[in-house]
């Protein structure tokens, strides 16, 4: 029965792990969420946690949906069914999404599944959400997954043993050389993904629209166009792919906006500025994200154009199949465990208790 109850455990973090990556790579909730804000008060508080069942996109008039808009996720209650789709609406707010024609109706393929009820009541974790805001404001995403992965092998794979020796129980910690190659791959994996996501960063510019504009650099007549030259740099020796993409519509990349640098090599980038009307200070942003070259640079492109985490969902798969092909060829199922006697018992098992 304890041996059950551990499976189970195991089983809960691991569907837990791989939901978490999940959202992490596809930037959307896939299992649970949490309030941005008081719209569902006192039903869902700002900051609590809740649970999403994900095959549930449909509704009907009074279920909690989490669904897509186009500043953000969103939960809110249905209000009403119409042809055009749901209408939408947070318990705290006096007025429905779609009032005023702010948002348009929420449409069924917007729809990432229902909030998960009992008794016609949410199930949520008050203050669950905050946490999780607080610890992400002090890590990166890339240092989240990579403590989940961490745990996730810990938990995974992990085991303690037990031997009894002159009518006396005696603990053992037993690390299997399984463990500590999937530690070590674990490692890799989220070195690899916080390596590539640290290279990412924005080429930034400023410019004044002014009216005298021309006596001095960086100042433009108002209404008018310039050309800009970037350069970017790849530091490493190893060639990268390079996406890029303005976050103003006031810049035109005139170039491609992907190519590929050499190692210690870099590109240009020319632009054309279309300078605002209105007189001050502008500055303006080019994203710029890199892959290692090891994969052909049209796949890269087609899983980017879904989403530029996509990629390193390919370069995972690619890596654990690496280290996967070496575990079977080295053998090191069959090397060695290592023992080590303890005293305290194992966390699982304070966790199930000794049944």
């Amino acid at each position: 029965m304890k041996r059950l109850t551990e499976n189970i455990l195991i089983l809960i973090v691991v569907m837990f792990l791989i939901t978490s990556v999940m959202g992490f790579v596809l930037d959307r909730p896939v299992l649970i969420s949490y309030a941005y804000s008081k719209s569902m008060t006192p039903t869902i508080n700002k900051g609590d946690l809740f649970f999403i069942n994900p095959l549930s996109k449909g509704g009907n008039v009074g279920d909690i949906i989490v669904f897509h808009r186009k500043d953000g996720w969103t939960v809110h209650r249905i209000f009403a069914v119409t042809d055009l789709g749901y209408i939408t609406k947070g318990d705290n707010n006096v007025a429905t999404d779609q009032q005023d024609g702010k948002y348009p109706p929420v449409k069924r393929g917007d729809v990432i599944g229902k909030v998960i009820t009992v008794g016609n009541h949410p199930l949520v974790v008050r203050g669950g959400g905050a946490l999780i805001e607080s610890a992400r404001s002090k890590l990166t995403n890339v240092y989240m997954v990579a403590m989940i992965l961490l745990l996730g092998a810990f938990f995974t794979f992990s085991g303690g043993g037990k031997s009894r020796k002159h009518g006396r129980k005696k603990r053992f910690l037993k690390i299997h050389t399984r463990t500590i190659y999937a530690a070590i791959s674990v490692g890799i994996v989220a070195g690899f993904i916080f390596v590539t996501v640290a290279s990412w960063g924005t080429l930034a510019f400023a410019y004044s629209s002014t009216l005298a504009g021309g006596q001095r650099e960086g100042w433009y007549l108002p209404g008018s166009t310039f050309e800009k030259n970037l350069s970017i740099e790849n530091r490493a020796v190893y060639p990268f792919h390079y996406f890029i993409e303005s976050r103003s519509d006031r810049v035109t990349i005139l170039n491609e906006k992907r190519f590929n640098i050499k190692g210690k090599a870099s590109h240009e980038i020319l632009m054309k500025v279309s300078v605002p009307k209105d007189t001050r200070i502008y500055r303006e942003e080019i994203v710029v994200r890199s892959y290692p070259a090891i994969l052909p640079e049209s796949i890269v492109a087609s899983m980017y154009n879904l989403n530029p985490y996509l990629p390193l969902l390919l370069y995972t798969v690619e890596l654990a199949a690496i280290l996967l092909v070496f575990y079977y060829l080295a053998e090191i199922a069959n090397w060695e465990a290592i023992r080590i006697r303890i005293r305290r018992r194992s966390l699982l098992s304070r966790i199930v208790g000794d049944g």
